[in-house]
Formats: C-alpha cells, structure tokens, sequence
C-alpha cells in the first residue's frame, strides 16, 4: 500500500499555533518534507515543526527556486514529485509543510494535484496563516459587517494595486517588503499612508509591528512581512 502525503500548514511562526491536528500529523508520519530555495539555506517552517515535535524525522529536502521561468518551475515540481513518489511508494506518509496555509500561496499545492492525478492520496491539514496572526497581534479585524477583502502577493504592478485599492474596504498585501517604496507611493497618493499596518516575522522572537507606511519605511523588514490596509483606519 503506498503512503499518504500531508500538506501540513505549521502556521506563521509561533509553535504553539500549530493546530493539534498538525502536531498528530506530525508526530504520526515517517518523513517530513521541506521547500527550499537552495540547499544551504535553513528551512523556516521545519524550525517551527521541531520545536512543536519530541522525536526527530527524516527529512526529505525539496529545491525550488524562486524563479518566474516557467520551464524551470516545472522542472522542479516534477523533480521534488519524483522524489516525494520514491518514499510514498515504499508505503510512507509524509508531511510536507508549508508556513501558514498549505492553500494560500504555497509551493505544496503543486504536489499535491500533481500527485493527486497520479492517484496518491493527498490529503490538506490547514494552518493559521500569517494575515490572520498578524491582524490579531496588531489587533485589527480583516473584516467586519459588509467589508469586501482582497488578498494579494507582494509582486504586482502599480496599476493592479491602485485598481485593487479603489475596490476593496481592506487590503493584505504578503510579503510586502520587496514592494514597499510601490505600496508607498500608492498609499500617499490615495490619501492612506496612515491606515496600514505592517507585521514583520509575526510569532518569531524579532516580530515586528508598525503602524502607518512611513513608519514601515523607516524600519528593517523582513521577507516574511505582511502588511494589513484598511480604508476605514486601523485605529
């Protein structure tokens, strides 16, 4: 009998945000997977699992490059699919994790249709994603009433972000620091620099939170930054 693949969410950063459904995964599988940009760079969400988890396993370590070349991205699913298939079919479970959700912008949905085509079972454990961490230790609601949100990745073109700001109450914007200076000038233009919030590494023990873009500007950020504009204010 072949394995099970997990897509295991271990939320934003905080271990004990690790839903008790994640940590019975965890524990009860053989293999742990992990998505990497490179082979010498450390995994952020199998740090989160350790700390969540008593025994250590095995960890199969999956390259994916941060690329927007189509052909190499592919490439590289079907490389990491081969790789997951090899244990799978040894009648292994494996859980591969994801920070936050494994649905929301997550390198594990690639495997898991491409598996599920395939005929392995893959099954999806959801995890607290980093907007929601984020709203609450700000301490903002993402939406109320008859609100409309938009969820957006940091990659856009100015225009898209103009048009997305005209149309929604509330904005969340992820991995917001390659885009600041873009957001920025978006938000004075519009008459919202001051109803931003900006959390960078939420749950991590250098979280940072700010309020209003150009404080942001002004600070050190991280790549794991999430940034929360709300029309009506976020005071």
């Amino acid at each position: 009998m072949k394995g099970k693949l997990y897509g295991v969410g271990v939320g934003p950063g905080d271990p004990e945000l690790i839903t008790i459904k994640a940590k019975r995964i965890l524990e009860a599988v053989q293999y742990i997977a992990v998505p990497k940009t490179s082979m010498d760079k450390e995994s952020v969400a199998l740090s989160i699992a350790r700390k969540a988890i008593a025994d250590e396993k095995p960890v199969i370590e999956l390259v994916f490059p941060m690329s927007c070349n189509g052909k190499l991205l592919e490439a590289s699913w079907e490389d990491a699919s081969a790789q997951l298939k090899h244990t799978l079919d040894r009648g292994m479970d494996i859980a591969f994790i994801t920070l936050g959700d494994p649905t929301v912008y997550s390198t594990y949905m690639y495997m898991h249709k491409n598996l599920s085509r395939q005929g392995y079972d893959t099954r999806i454990i959801p995890g607290i994603t980093s907007f929601c961490a984020s709203a609450a230790r700000a301490g903002v609601s993402l939406g109320e009433g008859s609100e409309s949100i938009a969820v957006i990745p940091g990659a856009f073109e100015d225009a898209e972000l103009r048009h997305i700001l005209k149309s929604f109450d509330n904005i969340i914007i992820m991995k917001a620091a390659k885009s600041l200076d873009k957001i920025k000038g978006c938000l004075t233009d519009e008459g919202m620099a001051d109803r931003a919030v900006v959390v960078s590494r939420c749950g991590f023990d250098d979280e940072l939170v700010t309020f209003g873009i150009d404080t942001a500007c002004q600070s050190d950020l991280s790549y794991f930054t999430t940034m929360i504009i709300k029309k009506g204010g976020v005071g």
